[in-house]
Protein backbone atom coordinates (compact mmCIF):
# COMPACT_ATOMS: atom_id res chain seq x y z
CA UNK A 1 0.00 0.00 0.00
CA UNK A 2 1.02 3.30 -0.88
CA UNK A 3 1.73 5.22 2.43
CA UNK A 4 1.86 8.62 0.50
CA UNK A 5 -1.60 9.01 -0.73
CA UNK A 6 -4.54 9.35 1.94
CA UNK A 7 -6.39 6.68 2.24
CA UNK A 8 -10.45 7.28 1.58
CA UNK A 9 -11.35 7.22 5.02
CA UNK A 10 -8.83 10.27 5.56
CA UNK A 11 -10.67 11.95 2.43
CA UNK A 12 -14.04 11.12 3.88
CA UNK A 13 -13.20 12.33 6.99
CA UNK A 14 -11.48 15.48 5.79
CA UNK A 15 -15.20 15.69 3.68
CA UNK A 16 -17.38 15.33 7.09
CA UNK A 17 -15.43 18.52 8.83
CA UNK A 18 -16.08 20.51 6.04
CA UNK A 19 -19.93 19.84 6.00
CA UNK A 20 -20.02 20.17 9.42
CA UNK A 21 -18.49 23.82 8.94
CA UNK A 22 -20.67 24.23 5.93
CA UNK A 23 -23.50 23.33 8.33
CA UNK A 24 -22.62 25.57 11.31
CA UNK A 25 -22.05 28.65 8.51
CA UNK A 26 -25.78 28.07 7.71
CA UNK A 27 -26.98 27.96 10.99
CA UNK A 28 -25.09 30.99 11.83
CA UNK A 29 -27.04 33.66 9.97
CA UNK A 30 -25.19 33.44 6.61
CA UNK A 31 -24.86 35.62 3.64
CA UNK A 32 -25.96 32.85 1.37
CA UNK A 33 -29.50 32.23 2.87
CA UNK A 34 -29.85 35.97 3.94
CA UNK A 35 -32.99 35.79 6.11
CA UNK A 36 -34.49 32.36 4.50
CA UNK A 37 -34.65 30.41 7.75
CA UNK A 38 -36.53 27.77 5.86
CA UNK A 39 -33.51 27.23 3.27
CA UNK A 40 -30.84 26.90 5.79
CA UNK A 41 -32.76 24.62 7.71
CA UNK A 42 -33.44 22.66 4.42
CA UNK A 43 -29.52 22.64 3.79
CA UNK A 44 -28.82 22.00 6.90
CA UNK A 45 -30.63 18.73 6.87
CA UNK A 46 -29.78 17.65 3.65
CA UNK A 47 -25.90 18.52 4.62
CA UNK A 48 -26.58 16.28 8.07
CA UNK A 49 -28.29 13.49 5.97
CA UNK A 50 -25.09 13.01 3.40
CA UNK A 51 -23.02 12.67 6.12
CA UNK A 52 -24.65 10.03 7.63
CA UNK A 53 -24.94 8.54 4.28
CA UNK A 54 -21.10 8.42 4.21
CA UNK A 55 -20.52 7.27 7.98
CA UNK A 56 -22.78 4.20 7.23
CA UNK A 57 -20.97 3.56 4.20
CA UNK A 58 -17.42 4.40 5.18
CA UNK A 59 -17.11 4.00 9.20
CA UNK A 60 -19.85 1.49 9.85
CA UNK A 61 -18.10 -0.25 6.84
CA UNK A 62 -21.60 -0.55 5.08
CA UNK A 63 -19.36 -0.25 1.63
CA UNK A 64 -18.96 -3.90 2.00
CA UNK A 65 -21.73 -5.33 3.62
CA UNK A 66 -24.60 -7.23 1.29
CA UNK A 67 -26.29 -5.46 -1.16
CA UNK A 68 -29.85 -5.87 0.52
CA UNK A 69 -28.36 -4.46 3.57
CA UNK A 70 -26.70 -1.52 1.48
CA UNK A 71 -29.98 -0.78 -0.56
CA UNK A 72 -31.78 -0.27 2.78
CA UNK A 73 -29.69 1.66 4.50
CA UNK A 74 -29.70 3.98 1.50
CA UNK A 75 -33.44 4.07 1.97
CA UNK A 76 -33.97 4.45 5.37
CA UNK A 77 -31.68 7.93 4.66
CA UNK A 78 -33.60 9.30 1.45
CA UNK A 79 -36.96 8.68 2.95
CA UNK A 80 -35.98 10.13 6.88
CA UNK A 81 -34.30 12.95 5.03
CA UNK A 82 -37.25 13.33 2.78
CA UNK A 83 -39.91 13.26 5.48
CA UNK A 84 -37.54 15.56 7.70
CA UNK A 85 -37.53 18.58 4.85
CA UNK A 86 -40.91 18.27 4.93
CA UNK A 87 -41.58 19.03 8.33
CA UNK A 88 -38.91 22.26 7.76
CA UNK A 89 -41.02 23.25 4.56
CA UNK A 90 -44.66 23.02 5.90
Amino acid sequence: MNDTLPSRVTWVFAGLVVATCSAWWLGSDSALTGSGLGLAATLTIVIAFAKILFIGRDFMELRAAPMILRSAFGIWVVVVAAAAVALVVA
